[in-house]
């Protein structure tokens, strides 16, 4: 299996992933924005993807990768990417601030 359309597919959405996962830890934290990371960044990247490099499908379809292998493969590189960032981002945080409970107690 050639792995490079894929690779390409992956960084043609990342940013806009990127830029909806930002938007999402700030206004909801980092603990959802790994989960808009994950899935509502995905969707929002084949959405961008949809709507900037539309005629790019052909290219895809002609190599004979469906968008369902192309959203497999890339739910499988967000992982990839992402749990070692967000673990990293965990660790670091609860290092600086010590109790990283989403939820506090009174």
């Amino acid at each position: 299996m050639n792995f490079r359309p894929y690779l390409q597919f992956y960084k043609s959405i990342f940013l806009y992933i990127l830029a909806f996962s930002i938007v999402g830890i700030i206004a909801f934290g980092i603990f959802y924005g790994f989960i808009f990371f994950l899935t509502f960044g995905l969707c929002f990247g084949f959405v961008a993807f949809q709507t900037f490099y539309k005629e790019q499908w052909f290219t895809y379809q002609n190599l004979g990768i469906t968008k369902w292998k192309l959203f497999k493969t890339s739910l499988l590189l967000n992982l990839t990417v992402g749990l070692p960032i967000f673990l990293f981002l965990f660790i670091l945080i609860s290092f600086i601030i010590g109790d990283f409970s989403i939820t506090y107690y009174f």
